[in-house]
């Protein structure tokens, strides 16, 4: 798998738990946490009896152990897996029962409003920011649906906060059509209307690029902040605080990153618990670090420009926008499409079997749109997205049959600008 480690290796810190005073949460790793030569964890709360137990359960495939509070009950999910223990005494009762097919691998696990949630995950072929949510009654993981959800996208930083879930400079993953690009924009699930929204990210001095690649960097949610640790070198980006309500960024320079490589980290409210290299217990009071810290930047849901003062360039620019788009549609898209239809091989039929008898071939865009019915489309977005989703039917249909994918995105290497489908029956 070729990120199944990165989340090992960076040891990614993240916490969606319940937000409110005193929250408590835990992590660690099979086996890692006996380093510490510790009877307990979170105050008491965990025993090593406890994780001796868990680790019995993964010994030949070891995870990461996420612990948060829910009410007073204590409660484990394991990463990579749909089971979510309740610890009740030194054992552990498995909540969930069912089956469900899929993949959850570093998915963020949270409580909120007395329901407890899974959010995306991470497999071989392609990310997603799937919502699932658990039923205590039936032992399950349910989708639920949102809107505007971003395709093939997946994000290591993401926090909670009352407004709802905020991920951050994440990657668009989908080996399927060749995707694999990292995404410098942010994204809210508001929980109101269960609908994502585009996020602004502003850092002084900062090229979300340099950032959005992620390298040296450690994150984890507290109760007020989303914390970022690093030694990257990166301007105004060394411990850099998010205060969740506000959006607000702070910056404090320090690169220290024990809590990031700590076999285990412990969180009580704002305070941070970890082992230093040397085994010397840290704490780390991420309040007192917001006092001493500079403001660089911000988070906050990215508005629609208006015209404002502009308004008559705005204006003049619409309508020769809209000029130069009639010149277009009149004379070059016309000559194009005659081009396509004066083709002796495109005919009309069904997609599937139309499609099947092109084996070998190389088509270009008009021409697989006209094969699938969708070139008559004049909205550029819907048809891409139209023949996104045809191609994946097809492919999925071909796939039970043959066993591969019937239709191949291509682009030549001496130019690269054009996007070609390759016919592989």
């Amino acid at each position: 798998m070729k990120k199944g480690f990165s989340f090992l290796i960076l040891f990614v810190l993240i916490s969606l738990s319940a937000v409110g005073a005193d929250s408590y949460w835990f992590r660690t790793f099979t086996n890692v946490w006996k380093k510490s030569e510790r009877p307990h964890f979170l105050e008491g709360r965990i025993s090593a009896a406890v994780l001796d137990s868990l680790d019995a359960i993964y010994k030949e495939t070891p995870q990461y152990y996420t612990f948060y509070e829910e009410n007073g009950r204590l409660f484990a999910q394991v990463s990579c897996s749909f089971h979510l223990y309740e610890l009740q005494g030194d054992s552990f009762v498995d909540k969930y029962q069912d089956y469900n097919r899929g993949y959850t691998c570093a998915s963020h696990s949270f409580n909120r409003e007395g329901t407890h949630y899974l959010l995306g995950g991470q497999g071989y072929w392609s990310n997603h920011v799937d919502l699932l949510s658990f039923d205590e009654f039936n032992g399950t993981w349910e989708l639920q649906i949102t809107k505007n959800q971003p395709r093939d996208y997946f994000s290591f930083f993401v926090y909670q906060n009352s407004t709802g879930i905020v991920s951050l400079l994440g990657e668009i993953t989908n080996k399927r059509y060749g995707l694999d690009v990292k995404d410098t924009k942010g994204y809210i699930l508001d929980w109101k209307t269960k609908e994502w929204k585009e996020l602004e990210i502003v850092i002084e001095g900062l090229d979300l690029n340099d950032l959005a690649a992620r390298e040296l960097i450690h994150f984890v949610q507290t109760q007020d902040y989303a914390f970022w640790a690093s030694t990257n070198g990166l301007e105004n980006f060394g411990w850099t605080l998010i205060e969740k309500e506000t959006g607000k960024i702070f910056h404090y320079p320090n690169m220290n990153v024990d809590m990031g490589i700590a076999p285990y980290l412990e969180i009580v409210g704002n305070v941070l618990s970890y082992p230093a290299p040397s085994g010397q217990l840290k704490t780390l009071d991420l309040d007192e670090v917001r006092k001493k810290s500079k403001e660089v930047g911000y988070i906050q849901i990215k508005q629609a420009a208006a015209f404002g003062s502009n308004y008559t360039w705005g204006f003049f620019l619409f309508f020769t926008v809209v000029a130069v788009g009639w010149v277009v549609a009149k004379k070059v898209l016309p000559k194009r499409k005659k081009e396509i239809e004066q083709d002796p091989q495109i005919k009309k039929g069904e997609p599937f079997e139309l499609v099947l008898a092109y084996s070998g071939k190389l088509l270009t865009t008009e021409a697989l749109d006209q094969i699938l019915g969708i070139d008559e489309l004049t909205n550029f977005d819907s048809k891409r997205m139209k023949r996104a989703r045809m191609v994946k039917d097809i492919n999925e249909k071909y796939f039970d049959q043959a066993g591969k994918e019937l239709i191949v995105r291509f682009k030549k290497p001496e130019d690269k600008r054009y996007v070609f489908y390759k016919i592989q029956a």
